[in-house]
């Protein structure tokens, strides 16, 4: 059975150093701790998945939280690996490239900010990679909260305007140009401002 790794893109939840445009609205503390508590809950989800062909990586940042990251999100099968690039893109093309080098067939990159993410939507993603090229989550935002590739195609990340709401529509564009073939996730929302968790967090019962 073809192995997937599933790479978890996290940051250390160091208050004033996380969710900078919440904390205007909570302050530092308030925003590090609710992306703290969506973090661990993604962290769960992920690993519902876990099988003998699925793996999955947690990618920190910044790279000297390793210690902090490995007590904070404990798996005793997962891989910690420090995310490395100026931007996002370079950091996607790390991960995927390490992924594949590693032997893995195919490859998610999901982030730990999204929110109403299941676990079955992240299997509908890995079913979707044994006849698709790659798989798009898009979020509401115009960037996108899940990326998946069964191949290795680095062009894909370059020249990305990111932190815009452009993120999403121009990959797709790229994936269209060349030919490869896709499948699209439903739509989620990252936590980005307070109006959004709170409406995601009071529809699923869960509170922060």
């Amino acid at each position: 059975m073809s192995r997937c790794r599933i790479v978890y893109f996290v940051k250390y939840p160091e208050p004033g150093k996380v969710k900078t445009r919440l904390a205007k609205t909570l302050g530092n503390k308030e925003a590090a701790r609710i992306y703290r508590k969506l973090a661990e809950e993604n962290f769960r989800t992920l690993q519902k998945l876990e099988s003998t062909s699925i793996e999955i990586c947690v990618m920190f940042d910044p790279p000297e939280s390793e210690s902090q990251i490995k007590m904070w999100l404990q798996n005793e099968t997962c891989r910690y690996l420090a995310q490395q690039g100026a931007d996002l893109g370079e950091r996607l093309t790390h991960a995927f490239q390490s992924a594949f080098e590693s032997g893995a067939a195919k490859a998610l990159a999901v982030g730990s900010d999204t929110l109403n993410l299941d676990a079955d939507i992240l299997r509908k993603a890995v079913e979707m990679l044994a006849t698709k090229d790659a798989v798009l989550g898009p979020a509401k935002d115009g960037g996108y909260y899940l990326i998946g590739l069964s191949r290795w195609v680095p062009f894909i990340f370059k020249n990305i305007p990111w932190s815009t709401p452009a993120v999403a529509g121009i990959t797709l564009q790229r994936i269209k140009e060349k030919n490869l073939s896709y499948e699209l996730l439903p739509e989620l929302e990252d936590l980005d401002e307070a109006e959004n968790f709170k409406t995601a967090f009071t529809k699923s019962g869960k509170g922060l």
